[in-house]
C-alpha cells in the first residue's frame, strides 16, 4: 500500500508504532482527566458527587488517575521511540552515539589538503576530535585503477577521494568495503569498490561535483571530502634540467629535481565547498603526502590556491618522513616547506617535523627502495620565523608512517 500523504506512512500495519502512540494518547487523556478531577472535581461535578457518596475523595482519585496517565504516557513514548530506533540502530547505543556526535560537533574547523595514504591517516585521527574536518584532495593521479577509470569515463582521479571518504566514515566496515579491490572478474580486476561507486554516481548524475556531494551524504561522513577541482586535469612538471613532464606517473619515473608543477588546463574550476571550508577554517593542514603530486597538486586550482593563501586559519605543514624517488630526492625539511611557499604564495606558520629517529630495520627497508629520512636543520626555519614542532611522530611498525594519534595531539596543541 502506498499513502499519498507521507505522514500517513506511520499508519502502515506492522510498524509497531500505532499501538504505542495509542497508549501514549490514552495516558495523556487520563492525565488531563486526573487533573480535572483533582481540582475538587470542578469539571466533573456528577462524578465527584458519585465518588463522595461512596466515601472516595475526588482529589485522591484524580491524583491516582494523573499518576497512572503520566506512567502510560511515558511508557508509550518510550516504547514508540525504541520501536522506531530499533529499525535504524541498536537503541542501547543511541545515548553514546548522541554524546559522541555532540562532542565532535563542538570540535574545531580543520581543513586538510593533500592525497594518498598520508592524508587518509591524518583524517582518521581528526575524526576522533571534530566533526568539522574538510579534506581537499588532489585529483590528478593517472595510475592504476584510477588511471583506467579516467581514460574510460573522463573523470578526475577518484582513488584518493575514496581513501579519504573511508577514513572519515563513522561505520566500522565502510573503510574495508570502500577499499575492497577486485582480484578477478576480467575488466573488474584491479578496481576498488569505492572507485566504481564514485564513477557509478557520476554516470547517474552526469556531474562529477554532484556525484561527490551525493557520496558525502550517503556515507554520512564525520566531515566532508571534496576534490580540489571537479574537472579532469593533468599535472605538468617543469624539471631543473629544462624538461617538461606530463602526468603523475611519468613524473615519478622521470628523475631530476622538480622546479614547478602546474595543471593543464591551468584555469580549472574549484570545488565550491572546498573554497567555502577554507574561508571558515581555524586550522589548515598540508600533508603528509607526496610533496608535488599530492600536497602542491591539491591547491593548484586558482580559486583553491587563493583561498588557502587568504584563509584565516593557521597554516601547518606536516613534513614527510622519507624522501620520494623522482620527486624529493636530496631535499631537506626546509626545502619541502619552501616548495609549498613557492607555489602557494604563503609560508606555513608552523611545521611538524619528526626528529626522533627510525628503527634500523625501517631504514634498511626504505634504503633498498632509494628512500631516506628527510634531513632537518632548524636554522633556516628560525631565520624565516616559522615555528617548528619537533617530536616523535612515527607509528610503531615496519613502515615509516605518521602516527595519527601523535599528529592529532600536536595539532590540537596548536589550536589550544
Amino acid at each position: 500500500m502506498t499513502w499519498k500523504n507521507p505522514s500517513l506512512e506511520w499508519l502502515r500495519p506492522g510498524l509497531r508504532v500505532k499501538r504505542y502512540a495509542a497508549l501514549a494518547a490514552l495516558g495523556f487523556l487520563l492525565a488531563i482527566f486526573g487533573v480535572g478531577l483533582a481540582s475538587a472535581g470542578a469539571p466533573f461535578p456528577e462524578l465527584a458527587r458519585w465518588l463522595l457518596a461512596r466515601g472516595v475523595s475526588p482529589v485522591a482519585a484524580g491524583l491516582l488517575a494523573l499518576a497512572l496517565g503520566v506512567v502510560l504516557l511515558v511508557l508509550g513514548i518510550r516504547w514508540m521511540n525504541r520501536s522506531i530506533l530499533s529499525a535504524l540502530t541498536d537503541p542501547d547505543r543511541v545515548p553514546g552515539l548522541v554524546y559522541r556526535r555532540r562532542r565532535l560537533e563542538a570540535g574545531p574547523r580543520v581543513v586538510a589538503l593533500g592525497g594518498g595514504t598520508g592524508l587518509g591517516r591524518l583524517l582518521a585521527g581528526l575524526k576522533t576530535v571534530t566533526a568539522h574536518t574538510t579534506a581537499i584532495v588532489a585529483a590528478t593521479d593517472d595510475g592504476g585503477s584510477t588511471g583506467r577509470l579516467r581514460a574510460a569515463f573522463g573523470v578526475p582521479a577518484v582513488g584518493d577521494l575514496v581513501d579519504c571518504m573511508a577514513a572519515l566514515s563513522p561505520a566500522a566496515r565502510t573503510p574495508e568495503l570502500m577499499r575492497y579491490r577486485f582480484a578477478r572478474g576480467g575488466d573488474l580486476a584491479g578496481h576498488t569498490f569505492g572507485n566504481l561507486f564514485l564513477v557509478s554516481l557520476y554516470e547517474l548524475t552526469g556531474d562529477f561535483a554532484e556525484a561527490i556531494r551525493s557520496a558525502n551524504r550517503m556515507l554520512a561522513l564525520l566531515g566532508a571530502v571534496w576534490p580540489s577541482t571537479p574537472e579532469p586535469a593533468v599535472l605538468v612538471a617543469e624539471l631543473e634540467d629544462g624538461r617538461r613532464v606530463v602526468g603523475e606517473t611519468r613524473l615519478r619515473d622521470a628523475g631530476g629535481r622538480v622546479v614547478r608543477v602546474a595543471l593543464r588546463p591551468p584555469e580549472v574550476a574549484a570545488m565550491p565547498e572546498a573554497v567555502a571550508a577554507l574561508r571558515r577554517a581555524g586550522l589548515v593542514v598540508l600533508g603528509p603526502g607526496s610533496l608535488y603530486t599530492s600536497i602542491v597538486a591539491s591547491f593548484l586550482p586558482p580559486d583553491v590556491r587563493k583561498a588557502v593563501a587568504e584563509s584565516p586559519g593557521r597554516l601547518v605543514q606536516v613534513v614527510n618522513l622519507m624522501s620520494e624517488p623522482g620527486e624529493t630526492d636530496g631535499m631537506d625539511a626546509y626545502a619541502h616547506v619552501e616548495a609549498v611557499a613557492r607555489h602557494l604564495g604563503r609560508w606555513p606558520e608552523v611545521a611538524l617535523v619528526h626528529t626522533a629517529g627510525f628503527p634500523e630495520a625501517v631504514l634498511d627497508r626504505y634504503a633498498a627502495e632509494g628512500q631516506h629520512p628527510v634531513p632537518y636543520d632548524p636554522a633556516p626555519f628560525l631565520a624565516r620565523g616559522i615555528r617548528v614542532v619537533e617530536g616523535d611522530f612515527l607509528e610503531a611498525g615496519e613502515l615509516a608512517q605518521h602516527d595519527p594519534k601523535k599528529l592529532i595531539r600536536a595539532l590540537v596543541g596548536l589550536l589550544s
